[in-house]
């Protein structure tokens, strides 16, 4: 008898366990985010081009997706010095709404906000040097510097598996618009 009651107690806490499992799959946290940019697209009345504009020059509302999936529209290329891969300091002040949050409540901005630091990270590790405002610095982040140089603006969609991982957005599948980015190469 004990042993009956023992096994039905082990067999209820196991399927308790499983059924309580609320962890997105990799694949559920991949359709969300396909969803929040097609949301975004629409509601921004954005036009992904198929290709990279020969000229280089974007409309306002022109995107192109690039390979890693990141969303890039040129704004500014900047003044004509690139980065160099593993060497160049880049100071990046932003304006980026997480997509999968309220807009209204988690707009970023380090951008138009002088009482700010800029996020820094060395171009091709692509990781924090401070720390600050460390979850938005990664491959996304650092994609258009193989596009534009010192002083450039520009604008990305960046999907949550091209942030650092470990980071809120990487771990939680939560795409990120940054809706202006500047990046000055530290001199």
């Amino acid at each position: 008898m004990k042993r009956s009651f023992y096994f039905l107690l082990i067999l209820v806490s196991a399927i308790s366990v499983v059924s309580c499992d609320k962890t997105a799959s990799y694949t559920d946290m991949l359709k969300a985010e396909e969803k929040a940019i097609e949301r975004l697209i629409a509601e921004e009345g954005l036009e992904i081009l198929g290709d990279f504009p020969a000229d280089g020059h974007f409309e306002s509302n022109q995107f192109v997706k690039l390979d890693n999936n990141v969303y890039l529209n040129i704004i500014d290329s900047g003044n004509g010095q690139r980065a160099t891969l593993y060497e160049t300091e880049i100071l990046a002040r932003f304006i980026a709404q997480p997509l999968l949050y309220n807009p209204d409540t988690t707009l970023i901005d380090l951008l138009t906000t002088s009482s700010t630091w800029p996020v820094s990270f060395k171009y091709g590790t692509n990781t924090s040097l401070d720390g600050y405002f460390s979850e938005y610095v990664g491959e996304g982040l650092a994609t258009p510097l193989d596009y534009v140089g010192d002083s450039s603006y520009v604008k990305i969609i960046v999907p949550f598996d091209c942030f650092s991982n470990g980071t809120s957005f990487a771990n939680s599948g939560i795409p990120v618009y940054f809706r202006t980015v500047r990046y000055i190469f530290a001199k």
